[in-house]
C-alpha cells in the first residue's frame, strides 16, 4: 500500500460561504436570550484562512485507489481565538456565553495538544480509534524525533451546524474525533518547544501509514 504524506488541506470555500449565511440566519430564530450579544473581532484574514493554515490532509492508497483520507486541524491558540470569535458572532452568543467560550479556548491549550481528526474510508472498522485493539497508532512527533501518545481520543457523535460549519470537511461520510496529547515528555521536558521547526501527527497500521505535518517556523 501506497502512503501519501499531506500538505496544506484545500478547504471546500464555496460550500462554506454558501452555508454561512443560512446558519446565521438559523441562529437568529432559535436564541431565546434577551441580552445583548456579545459582538467579537473576528480574524484578520478571516476564520476560513485560520482554519486553513492549522488543517492538513493525508491519503493512503493502495493501487492508485484513495483507501483512506485523513483530514486534522491543531487547534493552535491562534485557531482558537478565531473559532471562538467566529462562534460567537455566528450564533450571537450574549456576553456571559461569549467571555465563557472565549475563556475555556484560551486555557485549553495550557492542558493539552488537541486536533481535530476526521477519517474517510469505505472500511467502517479502519475507521474506529475507540476499539480497545484498533488498527491503528497515532502519535505525535516533534522535530527532534520523541514521539507521544494520545492522552485521549473521543468519537464525535454530534453533527450539528456548530461543528460542520466550523470543520467542513467532516462531512456525513467520516468519523470524527477530537485527541489530545500531553504536553510534556515523560521526563518532564517540554514537547514542542518554542523552537520547534515541525511536529507531524502519525497514523501507521496494517493498511497503510500516513503523516500530517505542520511547519512552526515561517
Amino acid at each position: 500500500m501506497k502512503t501519501v504524506v499531506s500538505g496544506r488541506w484545500s478547504v471546500v470555500r464555496k460550500i462554506l460561504r454558501l452555508t454561512a449565511y443560512g446558519l446565521q440566519l438559523m441562529a437568529l430564530f432559535f436564541l431565546t436570550s434577551c441580552a445583548a450579544p456579545k459582538v467579537v473581532k473576528r480574524a484578520e484574514n478571516g476564520y476560513l484562512s485560520v482554519l486553513e493554515k492549522w488543517t492538513r490532509e493525508g491519503r493512503v492508497y493502495e493501487n492508485f485507489e484513495t483507501k483512506v483520507l485523513i483530514n486534522a486541524t491543531y487547534k493552535t491558540r491562534e485557531f482558537r481565538e478565531s473559532y471562538a470569535a467566529e462562534y460567537i458572532n455566528t450564533f450571537m452568543l450574549d456576553g456571559e456565553k461569549g467571555d465563557e467560550l472565549m475563556k475555556g479556548e484560551m486555557e485549553a491549550p495550557k492542558k493539552h495538544h488537541e486536533f481535530f481528526l476526521s477519517i474517510h474510508t469505505p472500511n467502517k472498522e479502519w475507521s474506529d480509534l475507540e476499539k480497545k485493539e484498533p488498527i491503528w497508532a497515532l502519535y505525535l512527533v516533534n522535530d527532534a524525533g520523541e514521539t507521544v501518545s494520545p492522552l485521549n481520543i473521543k468519537r464525535v457523535k454530534e453533527r450539528g451546524p456548530g461543528v460542520v460549519r466550523f470543520y467542513p470537511y467532516f462531512t456525513e461520510w467520516s468519523v470524527g474525533y477530537t485527541v489530545k496529547f500531553p504536553l510534556n515528555l515523560p521526563d518532564g521536558r517540554e514537547f514542542i518547544t518554542a523552537e520547534a521547526k515541525y511536529i507531524k501527527l502519525v497514523l501507521t497500521g496494517t493498511p497503510g501509514k500516513g503523516e500530517l505535518v505542520w511547519n512552526l517556523k515561517p
